[in-house]
């Protein structure tokens, strides 16, 4: 099977997903399309259009919890959840 005729498109699943260790400072790679809690906890993320004194924190996030933003950052300082990225 030829995978290359699967384009992404804005609405598509992700086609890619990646352990996120947060960072204070640093970025991700890539904007996440979305990103997905795997071990329960809370997450605090820079959207994409938000500037860095503009965190969101989500508190007590079980399992399968997917933030409900595109994301540049997950911060260190407040996140406890293990984390992954879903990327177009």
């Amino acid at each position: 099977m030829d995978l290359s005729t699967f384009a992404p498109t804005p609405t598509s699943f992700p086609r890619r997903g990646r352990a996120i260790t947060p960072s204070n400072t640093t970025d991700l790679p890539f904007p996440a399309k979305a990103v997905i809690v795997v071990v329960a906890g809370n997450v605090v993320v820079l959207p994409i259009e938000n500037p860095d004194n503009e965190p969101i924190t989500f508190t007590g996030c079980e399992m399968g919890f997917v933030v409900p933003y595109q994301v540049r950052r997950v911060l260190a300082t407040g996140t406890t959840a293990t984390v992954y990225t879903a990327e177009s």
